[in-house]
C-alpha cells in the first residue's frame, strides 16, 4: 500500500511564511523596512488590525522569533545548532506567554493577555509550540544550500526530504560534490565497481 505525502497543517502556514520572509537566494528580506513591514505582513495574514503600530522593541522580537524559527529548521534538515539563535528565540519566547484553552474541537494554545502585536506573533508561537507537540516541527525544514536556506514543508511519506527542490538545490549539491571528486581524482561512492 502507498503511503500518502503529508499536508502542511493550516495553523503551520503562517509559521512556515514568516520563516520565509527572509529570501537569502533572491537577497529579499520582506521586514528590512522595520516595524510598518512587520505590520503590513501580520495584517496581510488577519492576525493584526491593518494599521497597527509596531514598536521597535516589537520589532527586534519578531526578527528574534524568525532568526529561531529558521535555526531550528535548519536544525530539522541535519543542519548545525545555532546557540545564538537559539538563545534569541528563548528570550522571545519568554516575552510571548500562552495558554492552554478548551473548544469544542479540543484544547488549544492562545496568547495570553498580551497587546495586539505581541498576540499577533504568539498565534506563530502557538503554531510552532503545537508542530512540536504534534510531532509535525520535524517536517518544516530549511534547505541547508547556503545560497538558498529557504524553509520548506517535507511532504514526503518518509520524511526524508533534504532539499528545497531536488531539481534545484540537490542538483546544485551534486555538480559541486562531482566537481570536488574529480579536482581530487576522488572515486565516485554512488558508482558500482565491477570485481
Amino acid at each position: 500500500m502507498k503511503r500518502l505525502a503529508h499536508v502542511l497543517p493550516a495553523w503551520l502556514e503562517p509559521v512556515l511564511e514568516f520563516a520565509n520572509t527572509l529570501d537569502v537566494e533572491d537577497a529579499v528580506d520582506e521586514l528590512a523596512p522595520g516595524p510598518v513591514a512587520l505590520s503590513g505582513w501580520l495584517s496581510a495574514r488577519e492576525l493584526l488590525a491593518p494599521g497597527t503600530p509596531v514598536s521597535r522593541a516589537d520589532f527586534r522580537l519578531a526578527l528574534d522569533l524568525r532568526t529561531g524559527l529558521r535555526a531550528l529548521a535548519l536544525l530539522n534538515n541535519g543542519g548545525p545548532a545555532d546557540e545564538s539563535a537559539t538563545i534569541r528565540m528563548e528570550q522571545a519566547l519568554d516575552r510571548l506567554p500562552l495558554v492552554a484553552e478548551l473548544s469544542p474541537g479540543g484544547a488549544g494554545l492562545r496568547p495570553y493577555r498580551l497587546a495586539p502585536v505581541r498576540a499577533a506573533l504568539g498565534v506563530l508561537v502557538a503554531g510552532y509550540v503545537r508542530s512540536v507537540a504534534s510531532g509535525d516541527w520535524s517536517r518544516l525544514r530549511r534547505c541547508p544550500a547556503d545560497d538558498c536556506a529557504w524553509a520548506f514543508w517535507d511532504s514526503s511519506a518518509k520524511g526524508a526530504r533534504r532539499w528545497c527542490t531536488m531539481r534545484v538545490c540537490g542538483n546544485r549539491a551534486k555538480v559541486r560534490a562531482f566537481a570536488q571528486r574529480k579536482s581530487t581524482g576522488a572515486p565516485n561512492p554512488n558508482k558500482s565497481r565491477a570485481n
